[in-house]
């Protein structure tokens, strides 16, 4: 929303040999210490700014596998749990055999319809996939170099739990692991 301005990283310093804010409380880890992006919290306000998401509502929805319009319980079927996904015309999204990595949450079925009327990158391209397993994989965000007690951006980095560098990473959205999936492209057509 425009109310909610993309997270300002200004405040982000080194300390400890990670990122960390100058008053940082717990509340801005997360259990695997990923550093998480502050960001203004007003919902409803202003208007919907497509490719800026919000960093605590995209990672509520994905830690609790709620729809990414609504915020309620997605689709769910036999067949699993729905998802929408951009992608390449003509093509899934990429799998290295172990997966597609997703910063985006599930869908219910009458969000679904909406947000291929509404959203740009799935006009464009998407897929639809019924997912009957996901794990949760890591984090998506600013990458930093610490340099002493500052930290200098580097690059945005989608960034594993496991992987050494999450020490200087300030995480704007949570990933999440499909597995165990179908392509469901014959439900939204």
């Amino acid at each position: 929303m425009t109310r909610e301005p993309f997270p300002d990283m200004a405040d982000v310093i080194a300390h400890a040999g990670r990122v960390a804010y100058r008053s940082e409380t717990p509340a801005d880890r997360d259990a695997h210490g990923a550093l998480w992006a502050r960001q203004a919290h007003a919902p409803h306000e202003g208007y919907p700014l497509f490719g800026k998401i919000h960093s605590a509502r995209q990672r509520h929805a994905m830690l609790h596998l709620l729809c990414q319009i609504c915020g309620q319980e997605p689709d769910e079927n036999t067949d699993g749990v729905l998802w929408l996904l951009p992608t390449v015309p003509g093509r899934l999204p990429d799998d290295d055999g172990n997966g597609i990595i997703t910063t985006y949450p599930p869908v219910c079925r009458p969000c679904a319809g909406l947000a291929l009327r509404q959203c740009p990158p799935l006009r464009h391209a998407h897929a639809v996939l019924r997912v009957r397993d996901v794990q949760v994989y890591g984090v998506s965000g600013a990458a930093f170099t610490l340099i002493a007690s500052s930290a200098v951006f580097r690059e945005a980095l989608d960034c594993p739990y496991d992987s050494p560098d999450l020490v200087g990473v300030v995480a704007v959205q949570q990933l999440l692991r499909l597995t165990d999936y179908s392509d469901a492209q014959d439900e939204t057509t």
